[in-house]
């Protein structure tokens, strides 16, 4: 569907929203808990905590893990977050549900997005937005980068710039 591709489907505020958008966030917020139900055995198996948990992820999976983070589904702040061309359905949406769960005392969250400069499905607009919505959060430090030439697809480019980031993000 063309709205689907050229963004425009994630710009919908809650007055548009349908039955099958709010199925759509049932159904990402249902993902995240079940993100969290599957590193949990393994935190406890190693001796970790959430602190020491790096979450990367690209698309659409990034957007859940997003959601998951931002909504307090983690029992804990993550350490951070390396997020490639996230997909996150409505953000203005995810921006009021932030504003509701206020944290107390937020543990700070290093967050990298990276956006390919020709990803139809994330277009500037879609990524202002994301950005805007992100600097509500007060414990988000969100560090943006663009790949030249790059689109929606997790390739060579993207490990690199990964490689690059990761002495930035694991946990000391």
């Amino acid at each position: 569907s063309p709205e689907v591709v050229d963004g425009s489907f994630f710009l919908r505020d809650r007055a548009g929203f349908e039955n099958q958008d709010l199925d759509l966030l049932h159904d990402v917020e249902l993902l995240g808990r079940c993100l969290v139900e599957s590193i949990e055995p393994k935190l406890g198996e190693y001796g970790l905590d959430w602190d020491k948990v790096v979450i990367m992820g690209f698309g659409k999976g990034a957007g859940i893990a997003l959601y998951a983070s931002m909504l307090n589904v983690f029992p804990k702040q993550v350490a951070s977050m390396v997020l490639f061309s996230p997909v996150v359905l409505f953000p203005s949406f995810l921006a009021e549900k932030m504003q509701a769960l206020r944290k107390a005392n937020p543990a700070p969250l290093k967050m990298f997005t990276i956006w390919g400069n020709r990803n139809r499905s994330t277009p500037g607009t879609y990524r202002q937005l994301l950005a805007q919505t992100l600097r509500k959060a007060k414990e988000v430090h969100c560090t943006p980068d663009t790949l030249p030439d790059g689109d929606h697809s997790f390739d060579g480019k993207s490990v690199g710039v990964l490689t690059s980031l990761l002495p930035l993000c694991l946990p000391r």
